[in-house]
């Protein structure tokens, strides 16, 4: 048995220079009841903090801690606990990430994020260590969840508090691992079965909170996520790979319904993240060549030739909804950001 433990404090100051915005009650959204909407607060005032000078602080401490059993020379089991703070928050309405992402640091309005996670996992060896198995089971939650309200605005805000809520995550899974660790042929199976949820409730009884309130899916929740990697040594010169993933399409909300206004059709949508883009699969391999004169010499290099997507899978980034010009019938359109993409790549060391 071995038993691994540890303790970190961790400390974030926000410094000036910078104006911050005062609300009445602290409160940057209010709840309209009537249209049961989120709003924006009118600021009644702001101060500006000189360079230096300090907006907010915080400090935590990060316990973790890690024990493992060892059945017999080929088995063990393992179970950890971690506790981990984040004082950086990314704010993004969109499917996938783009340069336009917003992170904005902890301060008077935007707390850190605390995660709190627990696993657990089994190992065994078979056929003299040719063969390995591993499987474990995790359980994750966060509080402080940033969540954006309807219709918020992220780009170039820089009052990025009046369009932000707090909720929190939750994610659980299992994971397994199959590995081939010797001879010319090898490499692994992996497969995740997992659940990523985010909630965040109205702050009164009268407040609708983000999907009524309700438990829905994280902008990464990926139920299924299998991978497949290979690898060939033909001979001391060449060696192959291959490389395959498939996982279920991101969440996202597409249109349910649309409305006209003087002539202008308006699509309303329905419930956050309860729609998902197609599922996400390509196929890469490569091809290494390492010279024979790297046996005698302290400069070792290798060239590789490579393939990403070979079968130029034309996976969804996002998909978006508009009218089309010629006919006014509403569609779908697809945006793809890489296809087949062939490389060479030469590498060095010495």
């Amino acid at each position: 048995m071995s038993l691994t433990y540890g303790l970190r404090y961790s400390l974030f100051y926000r410094l000036g220079q910078s104006n911050v915005n005062i609300y009445e009650n602290d409160n940057p959204v209010l709840f309209n009841s009537a249209l049961q909407i989120y709003e924006k607060a009118t600021p009644i005032g702001s101060k500006f903090y000189s360079k230096n000078k300090t907006i907010a602080n915080f400090d935590n401490l990060e316990p973790r801690a890690a024990i493992a059993y060892q059945l017999n020379d080929n088995q063990s089991v393992k179970m950890s606990y971690n506790r981990m703070v984040q004082y950086l928050q990314l704010i993004s309405n969109t499917s996938s990430p783009t340069p336009l992402d917003v992170w904005t640091p902890s301060d008077n309005f935007i707390k850190p994020q605390i995660a709190d996670q627990i696993a657990i996992g089994y190992f065994k060896n078979f056929h003299d260590d040719m063969y390995s198995i591993e499987v474990e089971t995790y359980y994750k939650k966060v509080k402080n969840r940033i969540d954006y309200i309807d219709g918020a605005n992220l780009i170039a805000n820089d009052a990025i508090e009046q369009v932000i809520l707090n909720g929190r995550l939750r994610s659980y899974g299992l994971e397994l691992m199959l590995r081939k660790n010797e001879g010319r042929f090898n490499g692994w199976l992996s497969y995740t079965l997992s659940k990523s949820e985010q909630q965040t409730p109205g702050r009164t009884a009268e407040e609708t909170g983000i999907n009524n309130g309700e438990w829905y899916s994280s902008a990464y929740d990926k139920l299924h996520n299998v991978a497949v990697t290979g690898n060939y040594n033909l001979n001391k010169k060449w060696s192959f790979g291959a490389n395959f993933i498939l996982q279920s399409g991101q969440p996202v909300t597409y249109p349910n319904g649309q409305y006209h206004y003087l002539d202008i059709a308006v699509p309303s949508y329905g419930l956050r993240n309860e729609n998902r883009l197609p599922a996400y699969h390509h196929l890469d391999v490569s091809a290494t060549l390492t010279p024979h004169k790297n046996d005698t010499r302290n400069w070792k290099a290798e060239w590789v030739f490579s393939i990403y997507n070979l079968y130029n899978r034309q996976n969804a980034a996002a998909i978006n909804f508009r009218q089309n010009a010629d006919t006014g019938i509403n569609e779908a359109v697809r945006t793809s950001i890489f296809g087949m993409v062939p490389a060479v790549s030469y590498n060095f060391k010495f």
